[in-house]
């Protein structure tokens, strides 16, 4: 058969009606089989490679537990490291950053005896100037090569750019979930997922094999941009694919991936001492399996059908060419005879408008989106500030670091398994408020607790940790299913740009309030973990398994309800 053949046996149909059998062939498919399952773990493997990557700072860069100034002019002294120590730093509690300014060139000829006898009875007469380490010597570590403060010794008056490297992540993070949720949404869930993968790669490569600081800043900027992209494409390409039946458990197991990466990090810490290069280098390797992703993904059928992209979506569903041919209507007349009529002048604004900017403004274009997306971004924000409160407080427990990254973990893990049962019971709007209620009220019962009662303090918070984890992984799945597909992947980003927001608000919320009260922190959280739990009655229900594809299509509170009870009785 000829090519103008096969075009001449093509079917005729109506654009709905190929919208249709696209439609009802992926809700088929969509419900068990290979589809779903590969589908499921493209998607999961990227949120384990942000588990490592985002939480890596805890191994990667914490504090040597010794440090001390190693002055120049004492280097030729026959004395130990404690007998330098003990003239340098005598009655100083500065950890290493400073020094009293004796004349070391005059001492280091001196036995040790001499010297401490002589700076003895200096110090009784008149102390010396308090001066920096770095004014007559270099900062020395116990164990320098398990962490990169000690290669840039980002400790004293540095100290500021050790924090840097984690808040390149979180601002990294804020720029990726806003530019890559518009990205998803104006070119498609596959090239925002190729554009991560790549940023992901190279970044981790920059952070690997970085000689300067300054370098490898810039490497923690792209892996918090490019675990946005990775996060966000995949997740909206599984929510969109996937029928209501697994749709619940499988966007749960996929927040219960990223847990899992932190474990497997604080093992391959545990294993990798060596060096900060070597276990960083162990976390890249596996970033390379994204080459993998992204050659056996494919575009998500349902943003190829609002794009009116059907032979395409056609051929991902039906895994054949498309034998149909959408009916071409009818071109009147009057048009053609008037080829004259110049087209409209397109003003700058309008091109933005219709362009780049057309999905951000469709989130503010209708009273009810207007109300969900202020709504939303409030619950992330705060579920984020509360998530690393709860974490950066129950930091100071006397655990090792890799043992207490593995419990966050295993924090974390168990809190996804009761959302799985609420929501089977339960729709997404009271399982969120119920969860919104129960870490609130956590958090504020840590303020009722007397301050002695380290064990009450500690369960309460972790209590709080396990409800706001919980209601992480719900409202990121209540969220995706609140928009309709064109606006879903910007809806997501600009939420998770507001949930970054709390995360950096997180460390002031605790250094600069901890001090006035110990429990200022948690009951903040809790009080306005309250409120987003009241918020949440003014949202509309999305269990009834049907996602809309337009912003004109989204439903008022009351017509979903109606829609939930109805749906009620049918199971009935």
């Amino acid at each position: 058969m000829t090519q103008d053949q096969g075009e001449k046996s093509k079917v005729v149909i109506s654009e709905d009606t190929y919208k249709e059998i696209i439609t009802n062939e992926l809700e088929r498919i969509g419900t068990g089989g290979i589809f779903v399952w590969s589908l499921f773990f493209l998607c999961v493997l990227p949120n384990i490679l942000n588990g490592f990557h985002v939480n890596s700072y805890t191994m990667l860069g914490y504090l040597p537990e010794d440090q001390w100034c190693e002055v120049d002019d004492l280097q030729s002294a026959n004395w130990t490291e404690e007998q330098k120590r003990s003239i340098v730093h005598r009655d100083l509690d500065s950890k290493g950053c400073t020094i009293w300014d004796w004349d070391y060139r005059e001492l280091s000829k001196m036995s040790y005896d001499e010297a401490y006898n002589y700076t003895a009875a200096m110090s009784e007469i008149s102390l010396p100037t308090e001066i920096p380490c770095k004014a007559k010597g270099s900062y020395a570590y116990s164990s320098p090569d398990g962490t990169f403060v000690a290669d840039w010794d980002l400790v004293c008056e540095k100290a500021i750019q050790r924090t840097s490297a984690q808040v390149f992540v979180s601002l990294g993070k804020f720029f990726g979930s806003f530019s890559f949720g518009m990205i998803s949404d104006r070119f498609g869930r596959k090239t925002a997922f190729t554009l991560g993968a790549v940023f992901f790669m190279l970044s981790s490569i920059f952070c690997t094999f970085s000689p300067w600081y300054s370098l490898f800043l810039v490497g923690r900027f792209g892996l918090g941009s490019a675990s946005s992209g990775l996060f966000y494409a995949a997740y909206a390409m599984l929510i969109e694919n996937i029928c209501l039946k697994h749709r619940s458990w499988m966007s749960l197991a996929f927040s219960g991936s990223y847990p899992i990466g932190m474990m497997l990090m604080a093992l391959a810490s545990y294993l990798i001492e060596e060096h900060w290069r070597y276990l960083q280098l162990s976390l890249t390797v596996p970033a390379m399996l994204l080459i993998l992703n992204c050659y056996l993904m494919k575009e998500s059928p349902r943003w190829l059908l609002t794009q009116k992209r059907y032979d395409r979506a056609y051929k991902i569903v039906f895994k054949q060419p498309s034998h149909y041919e959408i009916k071409k209507p009818a071109i009147d007349s009057t048009i053609l005879s008037d080829k004259k009529i110049e087209e409209p002048t397109i003003s700058k604004w309008q091109q933005l408008r219709e362009g780049p900017l057309k999905h951000i403004i469709e989130l503010f274009a209708t009273s009810k989106v207007r109300k969900l997306i202020f709504t939303s971004y409030f619950m992330f924000c705060v579920t984020s500030l509360s998530y690393y409160v709860t974490a950066l407080n129950a930091a100071n427990m006397d655990v090792s670091r890799h043992l207490y990254v593995a419990i966050t973990g295993l924090v974390d893990l168990p809190s996804l398994l009761l959302p799985v049962i609420m929501l089977r019971y339960s729709g997404r709007r009271i399982t969120t408020m119920s969860l919104f209620f129960l870490t609130g009220i956590a958090l504020i019962m840590v303020m009722v607790v007397p301050q002695e009662s380290t064990v009450w303090i500690v369960a309460f918070a972790m209590l709080g940790r396990f409800g706001i984890s919980a209601t992480y992984s719900v409202v990121t799945l209540y969220t995706a299913e609140l928009y309709p597909t064109e606006i879903r992947g910007s809806a997501l980003g600009t939420c998770s740009t507001w949930a970054h927001v709390g995360s950096i608000s997180a460390p002031y919320a605790v250094d600069l309030l901890g001090p006035l009260g110990w429990y200022i922190p948690t009951t903040i959280c809790g009080c306005c973990v309250l409120v987003a739990g009241l918020l949440t009655l003014t949202l509309p229900e999305t269990g009834t398994g049907k996602l809309v594809d337009r912003v004109e299509e989204v439903p008022s509170e009351s017509n979903t309800d109606a829609e939930c009870d109805e749906v009620n009785k049918t199971k009935n």
